[in-house]
């Protein structure tokens, strides 16, 4: 019988049994959650570019759509046809969700951004044509011609992973 083999010789990575959750003995173990730091959340959100923008719908069921877009300082900002997505996402309380998952060690993080949807397709102020001075080109068909930025954010994040023992 041959020996088993190193599940990341298939996947080009170093294997760690420990990072599945396996301690020595062969027990499972769990993964540590942790909360992110405001600057770690800002810079996960700074390095991607697509999310979730999660709002309420008129008839209130909950929806999470998903939306390339731009983050200017502590605003995040995406573009959008009119519709459903617009109208709920404008002047009411909405989040932004992004994440990264690892199925293979059963890792992952996210990162949740809420505040207020502000449409500022129309908008003259600095804040506005900053943000719309962006390039922001919409993966979705259609004209996408309306700006909505989350103004006023709170953001928080955690992080699941397996301590790798040093060593």
């Amino acid at each position: 019988m041959s020996p088993p083999l190193n599940p990341g010789v298939l996947f080009g990575m170093d294997f760690v049994p420990e990072r599945l959750g396996y301690g020595k003995e062969g027990r499972k173990s769990m993964g540590t959650l942790e909360m992110l730091s405001e600057e770690e959340c800002w810079a996960l959100v700074a390095a991607h570019s697509v999310g979730r923008i999660v709002f309420v719908d008129r008839s209130g069921q909950p929806m999470a759509i998903p939306v390339n877009y731009v983050l200017d300082g502590t605003t995040v900002a995406f573009r959008s046809d009119p519709g459903k997505k617009l109208d709920a996402s404008t002047m009411a309380r909405v989040s932004f969700e992004i994440d990264g998952t690892d199925t293979f060690y059963r890792e992952g993080w996210s990162v949740l951004v809420s505040g207020v949807g502000r449409d500022i397709t129309d908008g003259v102020d600095a804040w506005s044509e900053r943000l719309k001075g962006h390039d922001l080109f919409p993966w979705a068909d259609g004209g996408m011609e309306h700006w909505v930025a989350i103004a006023s954010p709170s953001i928080s994040g955690r992080r699941i992973q397996h301590s790798v023992p040093v060593g």
